[in-house]
Order: C-alpha cells, then sequence, then structure tokens
C-alpha cells in the first residue's frame, strides 16, 4: 500500500470540489474553523466554479485535484462536498503524480469514486471521512476533526472507534476476518463496477452506506455486487448509517432491513449493521486500504497496521 505522510501540526490542507457546486458561505465556515485549529488553508483555483450541477468543467475539477497532489506546500486533501461528478474525472488524473506525492485524502459519499481509482490504481490509502462544506461548517466541527485526527494518527491495535463502541451496532452475520477496509457509498461502487478504476475486493472488509435511495435501489445495488462476485469475494461487511432510505410512494415493498438481511444475513463471515459511518453529523474517519481485523464475538473492530506512514 501506498501510504500518505501524516498531517504535520500548523501544515497545510488544501480543499478542492470534484463534486457538485460549493456553497461560498460554508467554505468560508470551514476555513474559519480549520484556521482556528491552528492549519493553513489552501483552496483549489476552481472550488467556486460552476456547470449545471457540476463544480465546473471537468478539466477544471481533475487540474486542481491534480495540482493539490503535484504541491509540496500542501500536506493533505479535503473534499469540499459530495454531490455528483468524481467519476467522470477519472480518466483525467495524473496517477503518476498521485504516485509520487501520496498524500491524505478526505472525503465520503461521491468522493467515493476517486478514492477507489486511486486505491486502485496507485494503491494509495486515502480516509472516507468528514467534508469541508458540511462536517466543518457545522457546530459538530470540533467532534469530526477529532475523530480524523484519530484515523489519521491511529497505529496498529488501535480500535477504529475513537471511544467504546456503539450502542447502535448490530450482528447480521457472526464471526472473524481479517482483510483491506474497502467501500464507501454503495450507489456509486455499484456504479463503478466493471471499471478499470474499481479496486480488487478479494478479501476485503466491505463498508457500505448510502443517503436517499429506496429499499428497491439498495436492493438492485446489493444485487449487482452480488451478480459480480464481489460479495462472494469480500472477508466480511460492515454497514453504516442508510439515511433517509425509506418507501417513496405509497406501494408494495420491502423495508431496508428486509433487503439487507435478505442480501447478506446468511453470509458465511461477519457482517455488522449501524456503524457511525456515512452521510450522519457524528461519523467516525475510516482508513481505505487498510488491514483490519474484526470479531463479531468480542465487539471489536481494530486496525493492524498505520493508515499514515510512520518514521522508521
Amino acid at each position: 500500500m501506498l501510504k500518505p505522510k501524516p498531517l504535520p501540526t500548523g501544515g497545510t490542507i488544501g480543499i478542492i470540489a470534484p463534486s457538485g457546486p460549493v456553497d461560498q458561505a460554508s467554505i468560508s465556515k470551514a476555513t474559519r474553523f480549520l484556521t482556528r485549529q491552528g492549519y493553513r488553508v489552501r483552496l483549489g483555483q476552481y472550488l467556486f466554479s460552476r456547470r449545471g450541477y457540476l463544480a465546473g468543467t471537468d478539466e477544471q475539477r481533475a487540474w486542481d485535484i491534480n495540482t493539490m497532489f503535484a504541491d509540496p506546500e500542501t500536506d493533505a486533501i479535503l473534499i469540499a462536498r459530495g454531490g455528483y461528478g468524481s467519476a467522470r474525472l477519472l480518466d483525467l488524473i495524473d496517477y503518476d503524480v498521485v504516485e509520487k506525492n501520496p498524500k491524505i485524502l478526505v472525503g465520503y459519499s461521491d468522493a467515493i469514486a476517486l478514492q477507489l481509482a486511486l486505491l486502485a490504481r496507485c494503491g494509495l490509502v486515502s480516509f472516507y471521512g468528514p467534508v469541508a462544506s458540511i462536517d466543518f461548517a457545522r457546530p459538530t466541527a470540533p467532534q469530526s476533526v477529532a475523530r480524523m485526527l484519530h484515523a489519521f494518527n491511529a497505529r496498529a491495535g488501535a480500535p477504529l472507534f475513537p471511544r467504546q463502541w456503539p450502542k447502535s451496532i448490530k450482528t447480521l452475520s457472526p464471526g472473524k476476518a481479517q482483510g483491506r477496509l474497502v467501500g464507501g457509498c454503495l450507489s456509486v461502487i455499484a456504479a463503478l463496477l466493471g471499471s478499470d478504476y474499481f479496486p480488487d475486493m478479494a478479501g476485503a472488509v466491505l463498508f457500505l452506506e448510502d443517503v436517499d435511495e429506496p429499499p428497491y435501489r439498495i436492493d438492485r445495488y446489493l444485487t449487482q455486487l452480488e451478480l459480480a462476485g464481489v460479495l462472494a469475494r469480500v472477508a466480511g461487511v460492515l454497514l453504516g448509517r442508510f439515511v433517509r432510505c425509506y418507501p417513496r410512494r405509497r406501494k408494495p415493498t420491502l423495508t431496508l432491513d428486509q433487503v439487507l438481511m435478505e442480501k447478506l444475513a446468511r453470509r458465511p463471515y461477519p457482517i455488522l449493521s449501524g456503524l457511525p459511518f456515512g452521510h450522519i453529523a457524528s461519523k467516525i474517519t475510516l482508513p481505505q486500504g487498510v488491514m483490519i481485523s474484526t470479531d463479531t464475538a468480542s465487539r471489536s473492530l481494530t486496525l493492524l497496521e498505520s493508515p499514515c506512514e510512520q518514521p522508521a
């Protein structure tokens, strides 16, 4: 795996928008918060560009990504928001530049397209965590940054959660497993299947979440993963929060719980649900691509390696 260097005290955090258009007021709030935490903030040149449902043209958004990775003064890169658009950039990313300049990359939702591509092409460890315009522009920002730093600075043997095991977690299938933590927003993952930017899932611990998807669509995405052989190759599954994933019309439907149970509950590997990640305010940050272990009996999720490069 290609690991980024740790975020230094007082380091520089770049903010880019590879997906949807960004609200300037929220970025101003996030910038003020990060500055008060002692960090320097660098905004992407095209951060506030707009083109319909995108934050500028594909070339502009890709330029900001490539430039941030190439810039020796930028220590970490923070995604501004989700939406849609990251997948459109995957053919425009300079993967040689990324490989020569591995850096912390943080974001969730649509950012997973970029994270999975960097994992598949470069083996880069990234972080499925907060975005600037939401998580660092709201009152829960101190908690978000604390959980993010926990993931950056964790060593082998550290728990995935910075505090105690959340009561919301349920076991859908018991067992133990070890594997690379890979995943993110279910609908975006399903959209990348069959592309050159989809990483090898053999032996992975797959984590999934989503937002605003009715049960039949969650069923469709999981079925797509099943038919592609992904669910047969992984070593375990971690389910986060599926926010507002309820039926939209008064028509016959399965519940979300029924869909998850039918598609996952009888798998021969550990499956946990209700983990605090995804489209929620109080989210943990997950290091994408690192080895972890899970044990449903002892209620443990443990990092088996550090996500960031450690000094010799």
